[in-house]
């Protein structure tokens, strides 16, 4: 099977290229905005423009499957400039599915977002519940998937959509604005301090990134007849400060807490239904908390 990760460099491709790379039956061809890749010759790498519709044709001719985990922004950058999803996320999508249509991909699997395309909710949110995004990218994220019902509808294209909740694990930048666990253990490494937007109660579910990439891989053994949602969340729905309080236990770090407005991108609290994940991925076993935050310690302060 021939299998194109177009956003191969980032956080989640390359838990996912490494756990891909397992099966050797499996041919790899890599994407990316960069000129180069983090495998560096390992795997096929080619620098993609995905508004480039002859690069796209010429290089997606021989591949089956597709993973989409290109995202060229984040919650809080689109906040003030919601035009920048449309023109930097939106339009080079639909000009990649136009594309690949035409050629022999038996579907595609699309990373979206749990934490912004549900809005706020106290209730178990599972894949049918309404969307109410409310910011850009949430707004975006939905939009995108709204997309891929009408290419199968028009193009009979399958797809499967995994809804990401927070992913925290070895090897995320940090720089981008995401990634809350992994900030945390950055700052309080380097800093001895760490930076709350609110009073700390705002709920999220935090998941592993090696789980992430399990199950993202598990989808290219599923069949291609049928296209599926699912929340890709974890067992673990806790408040910042729950999280804040789990790592002082783990890294048992003195550091000080600055707690700081809200912002307006901020989801407040969200809960996920992962039931579905769990029915059709049996053999998907979720990382504790504990020893994801005890992985991801020991590999930054090994880097700090």
């Amino acid at each position: 099977m021939n299998i194109a990760i177009i956003g191969a460099n980032g956080f989640i491709g390359k838990h996912l290229v490494n756990q891909l790379s397992e099966n050797k039956n499996f041919k790899l061809f890599l994407f990316g905005r960069s000129e180069t890749s983090v495998f560096q010759k390992e795997f096929n790498y080619t620098q993609i423009d995905l508004n480039n519709s002859k690069q796209i044709l010429n290089s997606f001719n021989n591949i089956d499957v597709v993973y989409y985990l290109a995202s060229a922004s984040i919650p809080a950058s689109s906040w003030e400039n919601p035009k920048s999803e449309i023109e930097n996320n939106l339009i080079p999508f639909i000009n990649f599915l136009e594309c690949i249509v035409q050629l022999n991909v038996k579907k595609i699997i699309f990373t979206s977002s749990a934490g912004t395309i549900y809005g706020s909710s106290t209730e178990n949110l599972n894949e049918d519940s309404n969307k109410k995004p409310f910011s850009p990218h949430g707004i975006n994220k939905v939009t995108m998937e709204y997309y891929l019902n009408y290419f199968e509808a028009k193009h009979n294209l399958k797809y499967d959509i995994f809804r990401v909740s927070n992913i925290y694990g070895e090897g995320q930048n940090t720089s981008k604005g995401l990634g809350i666990i992994n900030t945390f253990l950055e700052k309080i490494i380097s800093e001895q301090e760490v930076t709350v937007f609110g009073n700390g109660e705002i709920i999220r579910n935090y998941i592993y990134v090696k789980d992430v990439a399990k199950a993202l891989a598990n989808s290219c053994l599923s069949e291609f007849t049928k296209s599926n949602v699912y929340n890709l969340s974890s067992d673990d729905s806790l408040s910042i400060n729950e999280v804040i309080e789990k790592i002082e236990e783990i890294t048992d770090e003195d550091f000080k807490i600055n707690y700081k407005e809200t912002r307006g991108s901020d989801n407040p609290k969200i809960l996920l239904d992962n039931s579905k994940l769990k029915n059709n991925f049996k053999e998907l076993k979720f990382t504790s908390l504990q020893k994801g935050i005890e992985n991801t310690y020991l590999e930054i302060k090994n880097k700090i």
